[in-house]
C-alpha cells in the first residue's frame, strides 16, 4: 500500500506527457496549419515559421502518440494467422517479440541520446531553436516505449505462468 501513490503519481506523469501534452501539439499542429492556410491564401505572405511549426509539431505528436499507442498494446500488428494460434502460443510469441525489440531499443539509446545532444549546435532554420530540442522527442518516445514494452513483458509472463490475463487501464479513446 506504502507505495501506491508512486504508481499513481507515474501515472499522472505518462497521462500528462502521453494524452494531454500529444493533444496539445496536436493543437497547435492543426491550429498552424489553419493559419497557414489564410495566410497562404488570403494574404498571399505564406509564413516559414508556421511550416517549422508545423513540421516539429507533427514529428513530437506522432512519435509521442507512438508510445501512447504503445502503451496500450494498439499499435499496428500483423495477427491474421496470431489471432488463431492458440493463446499460450500468443503469450511466447508477444514476449518473444517484445523482448528482441526491447534488447533493439535498449541498445539503440544511448547513441541515439548522443546523436541529438550532439545537434546541439545546429538551429532550425526560421525560430532557431536548437535540434537537440526538437530531436529530444527520439529519446523520450524511446524510453516511453522501452518502459511500456516492459510492463507487457512482464504481465505476458504473469499470465503464461498463472494462467490469468492482467487488468488493463480502459484506453481513453474507446
Amino acid at each position: 500500500m506504502e507505495w501506491m501513490w508512486v504508481k499513481k503519481v507515474f501515472k499522472i506523469f505518462l497521462d500528462v506527457v502521453e494524452m494531454h501534452f500529444a493533444a496539445i501539439l496536436l493543437f497547435l499542429l492543426f491550429l498552424s496549419m489553419v493559419i497557414q492556410v489564410v495566410m497562404r491564401y488570403v494574404f498571399d505572405y505564406p509564413s516559414p515559421a508556421l511550416y517549422e511549426i508545423m513540421t516539429w509539431s507533427f514529428v513530437w505528436t506522432v512519435w509521442i502518440s507512438a508510445a501512447l499507442a504503445w502503451r496500450y498494446n494498439d499499435h499496428i500488428k500483423f495477427n491474421i494467422i496470431y489471432e488463431k494460434l492458440p493463446r499460450k502460443v500468443q503469450l511466447i510469441i508477444d514476449i518473444s517479440f517484445n523482448a528482441i525489440f526491447s534488447f533493439t531499443l535498449a541498445i539503440s539509446f544511448f547513441p541515439v541520446l548522443n546523436q541529438v545532444i550532439w545537434y546541439k549546435i545546429i538551429r532550425s532554420q526560421v525560430l532557431g531553436i536548437p535540434w537537440d530540442y526538437l530531436l529530444m522527442v527520439l529519446p523520450i518516445s524511446m524510453a516511453l516505449i522501452l518502459f511500456h514494452n516492459a510492463l507487457w513483458i512482464y504481465y505476458e509472463f504473469d499470465e503464461l505462468i498463472r494462467g490469468k490475463k492482467h487488468k488493463m487501464e480502459d484506453k481513453p479513446w474507446v
